[in-house]
């Protein structure tokens, strides 16, 4: 006979659900953990197996993203490259979210809603962008110029995933189409620095 699992497999997918859901009615802070594991209906031990507290919930979702995103730096992209790399990395990035609108535009809400909830968020960018300066500079950049693209790359796609979050139109320009749309437009915006 095979031993019935502790808890449901799907039980993490189910504790976001419900935390997304009870953070968006009541408020992060008016929620705790008890209440998202009643709501998913499971305990609070299964909770605490899933995530270390109830922030890591909005958070969680980005230690599966920044990995493939440094995966995309590190491929060999051969003598010449189809695609810019900053264009290839942040573009594949964007395709990973892309599906996600709704939930990372509530998720958003939510963070935007609670200082520490913004602590956190900036904390992680500031992990992301050392990161990915990292894996840039394996690539061969110059250090300082690789921590200079990492700083560019990361302010541009905030700008762009923020504006797509924002846009409540089913017709709102893709996040991929919007951050290769916006890589160009560094160029501009330096250059206008340099003459004013």
């Amino acid at each position: 006979m095979s031993r019935m699992p502790r808890w449901p497999a799907d039980s993490r997918a189910r504790l976001a659900d419900a935390a997304l859901d009870l953070f968006s009615q009541r408020g992060y802070s008016a929620v705790t953990v008890d209440d998202i594991a009643d709501r998913a209906g499971v305990t609070a031990r299964t909770f605490f197996r899933q995530f270390r507290d109830k922030e890591e919930v909005l958070f969680a979702e980005d230690d599966l993203l920044l990995p493939s995103l440094l995966a995309t730096i590190a491929e060999p992209t051969g003598p010449v490259a189809a695609e810019p790399l900053m264009a290839r990395a942040l573009g594949a990035l964007a395709e990973r979210m892309q599906s996600a609108h709704e939930p990372l535009r509530r998720r958003q809400a939510i963070i935007d809603s609670d200082v520490a909830l913004m602590g956190r968020e900036l904390a992680k960018q500031a992990r992301w962008q050392q990161a990915i300066s990292a894996a840039l500079a394996e690539r061969g950049f110059d250090p300082a110029d690789a921590g200079l693209l990492a700083a560019i790359g990361f302010a541009l796609f905030r700008r762009e995933l923020h504006a797509w979050l924002a846009d409540p139109s089913i017709d709102a320009t893709p996040l991929p189409e919007r951050i290769r749309a916006a890589l160009p437009s560094v160029r501009t915006v330096l250059d206008a620095a340099t003459t004013h």
